[in-house]
């Protein structure tokens, strides 16, 4: 496959595996990534990504941050996700210049609480060993000095910098949780789909989540963890 039969149609997932490219897709990525190649630079980080070639738009997926319930409204709406949920992948900027790039952020404090209540409440997703779970099953901020001894540029998805999620170069429109109906209507109008309400899908909010969010110890420890998020995405540490 040489540089210029390159396309951006090429990038595709596998039907039965959406989260794996296509051999072709593979094989593209690799020809991009040889020195000198002259079809596209690819993205210098790589990204959580759902891709729709006829509606030519580019998601970067942020974990708890809405992604079931966009999905839902592309599935309700008969949207062809064509790239379905690539998994850290590096993409060529070029070939997707013209495509509408858009993600969706959250205030930090709320998106952690949502991963505790998710991903360590309500099972093992970090695979913790039993003194460890233990631990931090009990209070988010005991999960929150667990978390203080991980990467977070490089960490899972749901623990990961938001701001490192999206490719903050590239994007054309970031849309926030917090005026979601308004923002992804937006959206909606930019891909000449229609603007009806995105029905919310798997909340993980509990009879305590207005109570974490209150606690000054867990603020702290969050704005500390996430203190490039709340700095470039605006987010106010001491409030929601």
């Amino acid at each position: 496959m040489t540089g210029p039969e390159i396309s951006a149609e090429v990038f595709r997932t596998e039907p039965e595996r959406r989260t794996r490219l296509t051999a072709e897709a593979r094989q593209a990525l690799r020809q991009l990534a040889r020195p000198g190649s002259r079809s596209g630079e690819l993205s210098p980080s790589a990204y959580n990504l759902t891709i729709s070639h006829a509606h030519r738009f580019m998601w970067f997926r942020v974990a708890k941050v809405a992604t079931r319930t966009l999905l839902g409204y592309f599935e309700d709406h008969g949207v062809a996700l064509d790239v379905d949920h690539a998994y850290r992948m590096r993409y060529p900027t070029a070939l997707f210049a013209d495509y509408f790039k858009f993600g969706f952020v959250r205030h930090p404090l709320p998106r952690f609480v949502s991963t505790w209540q998710d991903k360590v409440v309500n099972a093992n997703y970090f695979d913790l060993d039993d003194d460890v779970l233990g631990r931090v099953r009990e209070r988010p901020e005991a999960f929150a000095a667990w978390v203080a001894d991980q990467d977070l540029t490089v960490a899972d998805q749901h623990l990961a910098l938001q701001t490192r999620l999206i490719d903050l170069t590239q994007v054309d429109f970031l849309g926030r949780l917090e005026t979601f109906d308004a923002d992804f209507a937006l959206v909606c109008r930019r891909l000449g789909l229609p603007v009806a309400a995105a029905a919310p899908r798997h909340r993980t909010a509990t009879a305590r989540t207005p109570e974490m969010l209150g606690s000054a110890e867990l603020q702290s420890a969050v704005a500390d963890l996430y203190r490039l998020d709340y700095q470039v995405l605006g987010y106010d540490p001491a409030g929601l």
